[in-house]
């Protein structure tokens, strides 16, 4: 074993203290205070390697469908405490790169500090959202999840195995029978007396003499989203004979920032003179319904959270004329089907609630007076899809099932009953085949989206949002993308690059190579004769070994010339200092040192760990991706933050060898700053200056730029901020994933980026 020295008293701790130190690891080198904690980790081999979006859909696929159905867990990463976590909440920032996020570093304060897990994600080649919710359903054995695994009808006959039978019998009942009981009513999240939530909420005078014979009145409502979320703007109510008895436009108190036309034919000029208000359509429906009334509407617990009204009898049609695992019909479906009714009309301009109210009242009435059986019988292929040949009218009559197929995720979703949640622009799920499961409020801003998603999310188990704030910039000028990509990618490059000179004249490549190479594996050297006296352009494939060159490299005389290293100075490289600065402090790089001048002999794993486990328990250490099989550099990451500035205050030696130490500037997830691009081991020539000389050219117009920059700056910070809100509204133990899509433009591949993360309080 090679002799190992350091400059500073070693503090000895004890072989079973590190192991102790390094089982309580969070992921990415955190330290963990409960060993109980859900969270995400990735094995430390598997850091750089790429996830695709079929990768993510498996992550999702397990977490909201594992209780529902066998399906594959993901081998890519491991969720601890997996039994906590219950929901999802996905956004992605459409037309945002991995170049975006490093590029722009400063402006990602949320994405930065709370999300421990980043992955580098491979470029959709086609739609995003079709490749994670049409993708089919992995078995673990790897095989697709039959469609009709767990939920085919089983093989008794006739329609006694249908959901509406099931729950409500075959026998023709009175109106009473299928009033939701309190229990349903909370499970359902109607407003109930006493309720947690409900303390404002204005209670009818309604008493528990309701019978078969109580009268029905139906409801509507129309919103809007409001500074504070959604709020009433129109109610209706209407007898059981068809006459609408109150039909109101409500103002909200709070500012609107959406009237949801398209929906509810709501404009700002209708309630530019309105004066009613909440408080007073709730007083005119506590004096308009009497004590035994029993409320009928599709989906009403909406409305009477809208209408903030608790009362005890209702009746939603959204749940009688239910399918498997609790999934819905809309009431357009049902008005077409059951009553052969035309209802909100693509042609009119937004919902009538009069008309809606109806159609649920009539459906109820219908439901009632045909009797479950009935109602399954007449309508099992027109309405459900499935056929069905009953045997002189008794339920033992043969079943045909649907054939057997692989199981789509976003359906797979509505079959287990899990709701599912999509804020973004109206039209970007039309291309995903389960786009009409998901609940989707309209929204026309980022701002919007976010707004309601913190009002709204908490009902579902899976939220997804979309933001578009840069892609709609972009689209008003499609070739800036491009360039504004390229410029990014050659930014990062030019952090990997430095001057070197004034050189003798003596000195050859091979020179420049034997001087820098200590510091980190060198993908070209080109000397410039063009200029006064010798000078070298030299890339690293690390950002470390230029940053450890420029340290350690000060004041060094050559045969009497004193050698100079520095930077490229141009635009794209004026706030260089200050981005390493932060660079430095990533969550990801606050226990990771780097590690180079490593000679053949003393390169292995043990040495290393011997020589610097005497500031710490270390957690890992691995050779720099391309450093080669000599393994020249290598990283090495702590148990302990406190631990990297102690080796940096430090003088390790390897033998009689000096080893060069600074703290790790590049992610793990991410191989090179240069990987945009393909690195070569570049000599002297035309193509080994093409890169460099591009230093000076700087890609493009400068003035371009410019322009763009302090722009795409605002859009980056905004882009946050939003990331920032919706995380701080999430319930604990939320597992919460950021998507950063990347592109693929001019058959060049930008990747994305893949934050995740438990929300832990």
């Amino acid at each position: 074993m090679a002799e190992v020295t350091s400059c500073k008293r070693k503090r000895g701790p004890s072989a079973c203290l590190c192991s102790v130190a390094c089982k309580k690891l969070k992921m990415n080198g955190e330290l963990l205070q409960d060993e109980d904690t859900p969270r995400l980790s990735r094995p430390d081999d598997q850091l750089c390697e790429k996830i695709s979006l079929r990768d993510v859909s498996e992550l999702l696929q397990y977490i909201t469908l594992r209780k529902h159905h066998d399906v594959k867990k993901p081998s890519w990463c491991r969720l601890h405490q997996e039994d906590r976590v219950e929901k999802v909440h996905v956004a992605v920032l459409e037309g945002v790169a991995q170049l975006h996020f490093y590029t722009h570093y400063s402006q990602f304060r949320h994405l930065c500090s709370k999300y421990t897990t980043r992955c580098t994600l491979a470029p959709s080649s086609g739609n995003l959202l079709s490749e994670l919710f049409d993708s089919e359903l992995s078995a673990p054995d790897g095989s697709a999840v039959s469609g009709s695994e767990h939920h085919a009808a089983p093989p008794t006959a006739g329609v006694g195995w249908h959901p509406v039978v099931q729950r409500y019998g075959v026998r023709r009942k009175g109106l009473s029978s299928y009033l939701l009981t309190e229990q349903e009513r909370m499970k359902k999240k109607f407003p109930v007396k006493g309720g947690r939530g409900f303390e404002s909420f204005v209670c009818t005078q309604a008493d528990d003499h309701v019978t078969d014979s109580s009268p029905l009145y139906g409801v509507d409502c129309e919103m809007c989203v409001t500074q504070e979320g959604p709020e009433l703007t129109r109610v209706a109510v209407v007898t059981s004979s068809g006459q609408c008895v109150l039909d109101e436009l409500v103002k909200p108190f709070n500012r609107i920032i959406n009237y949801c036309t398209r929906f509810s034919g709501i404009t700002g000029s209708m309630l530019k003179n309105v004066t009613t208000r909440l408080r007073d359509v709730q007083k005119k429906l506590v004096a308009l319904l009497p004590q035994n009334a029993v409320l009928v509407g599709h989906s009403l617990d909406h409305d009477l959270h809208a209408l903030r009204l608790i009362h005890p009898h209702v009746i939603d049609t959204s749940l009688l004329y239910c399918k498997e695992f609790g999934q819905k019909f809309k009431l357009k479906q049902l008005a077409q089907v059951i009553l052969k009714r035309e209802i909100q009309s693509e042609q009119r301009r937004g919902h009538d609630p009069c008309e809606d109210a109806r159609a649920a009242l009539d459906l109820a009435h219908y439901f009632i007076t045909k009797g479950p059986r009935q109602v399954v019988e007449c309508h099992l292929q027109d309405l459900w899809g499935v056929e069905s040949v009953p045997v002189n009218g008794a339920l033992n009559g043969p079943v045909k099932t649907h054939p057997t197929s692989s199981l789509v995720f976003g359906h797979a979703l509505r079959k287990a009953g899990l709701p599912a949640l999509f804020l973004g622009q109206s039209d970007v799920l039309n291309s995903v085949s389960s786009n009409q499961l998901w609940h989707r409020p309209y929204c026309n801003s980022d701002k919007e989206c976010v707004c309601v998603f913190q009002r709204v999310y908490q009902s579902y188990t899976l939220s997804l949002i979309k933001l578009s704030s840069l892609s709609e910039d972009l689209r008003k000028n499609p070739a800036a993308e491009t360039h504004m990509l390229q410029q990014m990618a050659l930014r990062l490059k030019l952090m990997c690059v430095v001057f070197v000179g004034p050189l003798p004249n003596t000195y050859t490549e091979k020179n420049v190579r034997t001087l820098l190479k200590p510091y980190g594996t060198l993908c070209s050297v080109r000397l410039l004769h063009s200029t006064h006296s010798l000078h070298a352009v030299v890339g690293f494939q690390h950002l470390e070994g230029a940053q450890l060159a420029l340290q350690s490299l000060t004041n060094l005389q050559v045969n009497d010339t004193m050698v100079k290293l520095q930077r490229p100075v141009s635009e794209l490289t004026l706030d260089l200092e200050a981005s390493l600065a932060e660079l430095q402090n990533d969550i990801h790089n606050r226990h990771m040192i780097y590690v180079s001048g490593l000679s053949r002999q003393h390169h292995n794993h043990g040495d290393l760990q011997k020589a610097f486990s005497a500031f710490g328990p270390i957690s890992d250490i691995t050779p720099a991706k391309g450093s080669g099989k000599r393994q020249r550099h290598a990283r090495i990451k702590f148990v302990n933050p406190d631990s990297v500035h102690t080796a940096l205050d430090s003088v390790v030696q390897l033998g009689n060898r000096k080893l060069n130490v600074c703290r790790a500037l590049t992610p793990p997830h991410m191989h090179s700053w240069r990987h945009t691009n393909p690195v070569t081991v570049e000599t002297n020539g035309e193509a080994a200056g093409m890169e460099e000389r591009t230093i000076n050219e700087e890609a493009g117009p400068a003035g371009l730029t410019c322009a763009q920059d302090g722009g795409m700056q605002r859009v980056m910070r905004a882009l946050d901020r939003k990331v920032g809100k919706m995380f701080r509204a999430l319930e604990r133990y939320t597992l919460s994933i950021v998507i950063l899509p990347g592109s693929i433009r001019d058959n060049t591949e930008y990747p994305g980026l893949c934050f995740i993360q438990v929300k832990q309080v």
